[in-house]
């Protein structure tokens, strides 16, 4: 996402009239976020820690945008959010505001993004201007109807099974058994995917700990 070419109406303008639903169930995150966007001049008029809650206070408080984590744990996610609120009001922004460079590192059958959303990964984000500025080109894009966009790597949806996998310290032959394929096939995939990545392994290397290092960076939990 290039927030660049997003509207910057409400820095022009003031953004004090800006109303925003910020929803994460991590609380320190929660207060971080709706605390920098207040100070920035945005009025945050609810602060969700579910997704439940964040659907409700969206319904209720109908803000000019929502800005919230993909990630709420066990059930619904900030896609299935995005997606609810979407159905009920068009006009709404929304920002899914997440450690994941590439979604589908989440989980599987996360679905497209609904219209008009989006996508900033936080690591990404420098300053509380790019936040407002994501808020600003969410509404510009919920008002023309475009279409959402998710990032996402260089990998299949498979591969990207394959990598979730490999990080919850599973060996080639019980991938291969939860996939119902052979371990000849997970270790095919493994090189593809070093390839995909432009990952050198090396004589010296161990190509599975260098995916693992590189799946950690992409949810933004490598130190």
């Amino acid at each position: 996402m290039n927030l660049e070419q997003g509207s910057r109406k409400g820095i022009l303008s003031g953004v004090s009239n800006l109303r925003v639903v910020v929803a994460d169930d991590h609380k320190l995150t929660l207060s971080g976020v709706a605390d920098s966007l207040q100070a920035h001049g945005v009025h945050v008029v609810g602060r969700a820690s579910s997704a439940p809650e964040a659907i409700e206070m969206v319904t209720s408080l109908t803000p000019d945008a929502l800005m919230t984590d993909l990630d709420f744990g066990p059930g619904p996610t900030g896609l299935d959010v995005a997606q609810h609120v979407r159905n009920t009001l068009p006009q709404l922004g929304i920002v899914i505001l997440s450690a994941y460079g590439d979604p589908r590192l989440h989980s599987d059958g996360l679905g497209s993004a609904p219209a008009g959303v989006v996508y900033v990964i936080k690591q990404q984000v420098e300053s509380t201007t790019a936040l407002v500025d994501a808020l600003n080109l969410s509404m510009t894009r919920a008002s023309q109807a475009s279409r959402g966009e998710l990032p996402q790597t260089n990998l299949t949806d498979r591969q990207i099974i394959v990598l979730r996998y490999l990080a919850q310290g599973m060996s080639n032959q019980a991938i291969a058994e939860e996939l119902t394929i052979t371990e000849d096939s997970v270790a095919k995939s493994i090189n593809r995917m070093l390839k995909r990545l432009d990952i050198e392994a090396g004589p010296n290397a161990n190509a599975r700990a260098l995916l693992i290092h590189h799946y950690f960076d992409l949810i933004g939990s490598r130190q």
